[in-house]
This record gives structure tokens, C-alpha cells and sequence, in this order.
């Protein structure tokens, strides 16, 4: 028993320790830092889990306005986090099994994150289809929206399935907000988060913010993790 538990210290004590990182790593962690701001700190590690080595890369993010001031989506924010560093990896990607997230806000509270680079690789291949649907908002092409969509479960609230909804419907709620706050400059991705739900089944929260003239409002698109398919917008 003592032998495994000087093993196990051994492996601790070496997977903590600093690990020198690439340029391409190096370059990663700073897109981390443009897009958030305040401090960004990294370390190198390993874990070893039914015999089976998993490397990993931590990102502790400290002192970001930006992640004091969304505490409401810090999941989402953390998503974003490992996603800008994995892929501004390019061809160094298969170095890691997991990217880890630690946010440490002003208030003296810390949440911690893990993904796997499988994960990340997911929302890297949705992305295309992310890409379309701000496409289809930007142009106001909500007849294409709809039919690119799952567009028998496409819902515009929190939580509730509107059945049928057509391409006026998303107009009016478009031509609502553009009317107050002007013409759309900019939609920015900023994360995501996956979920699971009777009757949505697996699904992805995608969080973006469009950006108007005069003001900026948060949206949430959801992805059937099976099909690709969007099938919410709230």
C-alpha cells in the first residue's frame, strides 16, 4: 500500500511540474487572452485512469471584465476558453486529451471545466452550421432558416416547443429588436454547453451575442447533437 501511494505522489508531483510549451501553444493561450482580457496563466499535466495516460492543458483565466460580468454563462464562457486554444492548436491537437478550464472571478470564487478534445472537435464540426444560421439572421432570410432547421420542434422561448413556426413569426421578432436598437453589425460566438432533455434528447447550447447598433443582446442557438440540426432559438 505505501509503495502505491509513493507511486501515486511520484505521478502527481510530475504532472504538476512545468512542462515547457510549443510557440503554437504559446500563440493559443494568447487568442485566449485578446478575446478575455485580465490574466491568463497555464500549466501542462497528466492523469492515468483505468491504466490509461490522458494528457491535459489548464487554462486559469483571472481579472476578465468580460467573465465577471457573465456569471450567468460561465459554462458557456468556459466552453469558449477551451475552444479558442484548441483550435488555434492546428496541428497539435492530438497533444491533449482534455482541455481544462479554471475562472477565478473578483468575487473570490473559482468554477472549474473540462473538455475533451472530442467535444471540442464536435462544436469545431458544427460550426459550419453555426456559421449558416447567423448567415440566414444577418440576411434576414428566415424562410431559409426554417427550412435548414428542425423546424417541427423549432422553439423562439425558454423551454417551450412552438410546433409549426413560420417565417413571419421570426421576422416580427427580428424586426421588433431592429427597430429599437438598429441594423445587426456582429454576431460573436461565445461558447457553449451540452445538455440532455426528454424531448430535445442531446442537444447543444451555442451562446452568441448579436451585436446592434445601439446595443448588445445575448442568444442561444440549439443543436440536435445527432442530426446538426438547429431545433431552438431563445
Amino acid at each position: 500500500m505505501k509503495q502505491i501511494l509513493q507511486i501515486l505522489i511520484l505521478l502527481i508531483i510530475f504532472s504538476c511540474s512545468k512542462v515547457g510549451v510549443s510557440k503554437t501553444e504559446v500563440e493559443a493561450v494568447d487568442k485566449v487572452l485578446q478575446f478575455y482580457g485580465g490574466q491568463v496563466n497555464h500549466s501542462i499535466g497528466f492523469k492515468i485512469a483505468n491504466g490509461k495516460k490522458a494528457n491535459y492543458f489548464e487554462l486559469q483565466v483571472s481579472k476578465s471584465d468580460l467573465l465577471n460580468n457573465e456569471q450567468r454563462y460561465l459554462t458557456e464562457q468556459a466552453g469558449n476558453v477551451a475552444y479558442i486554444f484548441y483550435t488555434n492548436l492546428k496541428d497539435e491537437k492530438s497533444n491533449y486529451n482534455e482541455i481544462r478550464v479554471k475562472i477565478d472571478l473578483d468575487n473570490g470564487t473559482s468554477q472549474e471545466y473540462n473538455f475533451s478534445t472530442t467535444e471540442l472537435k464536435e462544436i469545431e464540426e458544427l460550426y459550419p452550421e453555426i456559421e449558416k444560421t447567423n448567415n440566414f439572421i444577418r440576411d434576414a432570410d428566415y424562410k431559409s432558416l426554417i427550412r435548414d432547421s428542425d423546424y417541427k420542434s423549432l422553439a423562439t422561448q425558454n423551454g417551450e416547443i412552438s410546433v409549426g413556426i413560420t417565417e413571419n413569426k421570426l421576422k416580427d421578432i427580428f424586426d421588433q429588436r431592429k427597430s429599437k436598437f438598429g441594423n445587426i453589425k456582429e454576431i460573436q460566438n461565445q461558447g457553449f454547453s451540452f445538455h440532455k432533455s426528454v424531448y430535445r434528447g442531446d442537444f447543444i447550447n451555442v451562446k452568441e451575442v448579436i451585436l446592434f447598433d445601439k446595443n448588445a443582446e445575448d442568444m442561444i442557438l440549439s443543436y440536435d447533437r445527432k442530426t446538426k440540426k438547429l431545433i431552438a432559438i431563445h
